[in-house]
């Protein structure tokens, strides 16, 4: 009866207030900032390099895409590339920092890497970010507005990846709707009707368990139309256990929703890598992936729980792919896992049963992997 009464109330309260932008605009993407020594053209031109990295990083939804060999093409352009720049001071310590801010051509940047097969991400789902933590016997919603260092890097890291990030008001009707133990009980509906009076197609729900010196584990849900999929984040301060729950709820979708490389319209070869536990393990997965010698595009295709599905095109066979990932000392060839064939009736006017072909959880690969802790 108090369910019931908690949505009549929300009902009668959607839609009568100011929502809080997004922390993604349009446009956004194709700006990015970063820390200079010096304003000499030599620090200059390095610098407009990494930026543009990280912008082909946010368009592209692909964290892995600076070391593609179609990449560094653009990258070597970065100086042409850019539309305006400024530098900045700020004090840092007792010192003054300098800062190299840029905006990139927007179509120029999209054009040469539609060109050279590069995705280019535009439609980018928004997402709806609910916490809870968990202090002792105390369970509470997260309102970031008191936490304004960590909702601060929170939405720098959405900036960063390219994610548009909606945060709740947490006024009386989001704290009418919906309890700490809602979120921390994974209850969907009561979630999704809170989340109805926010403009999102994704919901990220993070629970945050404290522990020592400020350190908090992070137990998130990513939620859509299509269900629901949850991760763990390390120990970490607030902040950054913000930012690494963002950075892999954007993995995730990433592996979903945004455009594949496609070289001569031709499927690479599809490689699963398990053990991928966190984001420290995706890094080292990344770097790995990254430094092989017969890949000329790779992308990530799907993710489920700790395994990373990539696709791969090659300048070589799939024999020399093997040769590369065995030999970078850091990944062991596993089994092709078995597959469940569930039997189907037979079929009208048929003598035997019929089988269905096999429907696996996650596509095909043709190479399993897993990564050496």
């Amino acid at each position: 009866m108090q369910n019931r009464t908690k949505y009549l109330i929300a009902g009668l309260l959607l839609g009568l207030l100011p929502l809080r932008a997004l922390a993604m605009l349009p446009g956004d993407a194709f700006v990015a900032e970063t820390k200079v020594a010096d304003e000499g053209s030599e620090t200059r031109n390095t610098a407009l390099t990494e930026l543009l990295a990280t912008v082909l990083v946010r368009v592209s939804g692909n964290t892995g895409i600076a070391g593609q060999p179609a990449a560094r093409e653009i990258l070597a352009g970065a100086p042409s590339l850019v539309q305006q720049y400024q530098y900045r001071t700020a004090e840092e310590g007792g010192k003054l920092a300098r800062y190299l801010w840029a905006r990139f051509d927007q179509a120029s940047v999209e054009r040469m890497m539609r060109e050279r097969n590069l995705p280019v991400w535009v439609q980018r789902p928004p997402v709806l970010l609910w916490v809870a933590t968990e202090q002792g016997s105390r369970r509470e919603l997260l309102n970031l507005e008191n936490e304004p260092e960590a909702r601060a890097e929170a939405l720098a890291a959405a900036r960063q990846r390219g994610m548009p990030l909606q945060l709740p008001l947490m006024d009386l009707e989001d704290q009418t709707v919906l309890t700490p133990a809602d979120l921390w009980s994974d209850y969907q509906p009561a979630i999704r009707l809170a989340s109805a009076r926010y403009p999102h197609e994704m919901i990220l729900v993070g629970r945050l368990s404290a522990g020592r010196g400020g350190q908090w584990n992070g137990a998130w849900t990513l939620i859509g139309e299509g269900g629901s999929q949850g991760f763990r984040t390390p120990a970490r301060p607030l902040g950054d256990t913000l930012v690494l729950g963002l950075d892999q709820a954007q993995n995730l979708i990433a592996a979903r929703f945004a455009p594949m490389m496609a070289v001569g319209g031709s499927r690479g070869t599809l490689v699963r890598f398990s053990d991928i536990h966190d984001l420290a393990a995706y890094g080292r997965l990344v770097a790995i992936l990254e430094r092989l010698e017969p890949v000329t595009g790779v992308a990530l295709r799907h993710v489920q729980n700790d395994s990373f599905m990539f696709e791969f095109q090659m300048s070589g066979d799939t024999q020399d792919l093997v040769r590369a990932l065995e030999g970078s000392g850091q990944l062991f060839a596993e089994p092709a896992p078995l597959r469940v064939v569930t039997p189907q009736p037979p079929a009208a006017g048929g003598t035997g049963a019929g089988v269905a072909p096999a429907h696996a959880s996650q596509p095909d690969a043709e190479l399993y992997y897993r990564l050496v802790n």
